[in-house]
């Protein structure tokens, strides 16, 4: 017989020779028999007790239980929490576009105002710069008298002079 390979394959099923036949072949050997080796002396098996064996099993699985029930009542808790939560979502989002509203409302307001504020401050600059001419006008005007008054003053002492001039001859 050969394998899937080629290779021999050995039957399975091959008789023993018998006793006579391997005399005649002179195939038979002689065993020795030797007493078994000494083993150094072992700790006797511990015996298992099943009853504490499954007593512990049991309370084990109590407290598995015990376990599962309290994660079981927590996940009851936050489902309940998640739920109130939750149903104050459409309350929450009102309010929050309330206060965007509010808030863009403010700010056309504020920039209602910064406009007003920098028409002002335009008007402000403009009277600012119109005071400053003045300032110079009234200046130089006062330049003007201060001038016509000394012109005048003049005047006053070469009259003055005349006359007594006048006076005295």
């Amino acid at each position: 017989m050969t394998d899937s390979f080629g290779a021999q394959k050995l039957e399975r099923n091959t008789p023993e020779p018998s006793l006579a036949e391997a005399e005649a072949v002179g195939a038979v050997k002689k065993l020795a028999i030797l007493p078994p080796p000494a083993h150094p002396a072992r700790d006797t098996r511990p015996i298992t007790n099943l009853g504490k064996v499954f007593g512990q099993f049991a309370e084990l699985q109590q407290q598995i239980g015990e376990q599962v029930g309290a994660l079981e009542d927590s996940v009851h808790h936050q489902k309940q929490d998640l739920a109130a939560a939750m149903s104050q979502l459409p309350e929450l989002r009102e309010r929050i576009n309330w206060l965007i509203a509010s808030f863009y409302e403010q700010s056309k307001r504020d920039e209602t105002v910064r406009d007003r504020l920098s028409g002002h401050d335009a008007a402000i600059e403009s009277v600012t710069e119109s005071m400053r001419v003045m300032r110079e006008q009234q200046d130089r005007i006062r330049e003007q008298q201060d001038r016509w008054q000394a012109a005048f003053d003049e005047v006053i002492d070469s009259l003055v002079r005349a006359k007594t001039v006048m006076t005295r001859q």
